[in-house]
């Protein structure tokens, strides 16, 4: 789902790829964040994709989960941490930062 945010985030995937998958709040947000990012970049190149290079996830309690995952893309790394939710058998993003 990190990998998916950040596709979004950089043009490479629509936002709608996110909608059952966040919470509303946290959809409005990177809709925004999306949007302001393709108007000040314009088209993106396919060769930018990013990969994830590693990913660590717990379970601090129950129904919560919080992951780390390093991303590359054209020679760029990026950190991210998500916050999750297990809501009717389904993990929610609830949070999300990205360095």
């Amino acid at each position: 789902m990190v990998s998916a945010c950040v596709q979004v985030l950089e043009g490479h995937r629509s936002v709608q790829a996110l909608v059952r998958r966040t919470t509303p709040e946290l959809f409005d947000a990177l809709a925004r964040r999306a949007s302001l990012a393709q108007r000040l970049a314009g088209r993106v190149s396919p060769a930018t994709v990013p990969q994830v290079r590693s990913s660590r996830a717990q379970e601090p309690l129950p129904g919560r989960a919080e992951a780390v995952v390093v991303l590359e893309a054209a020679g760029r790394v990026r950190a991210a941490a998500a916050h999750l939710l297990l809501r009717r058998g389904r993990w929610i993003l609830t949070g999300l930062e990205i360095a």
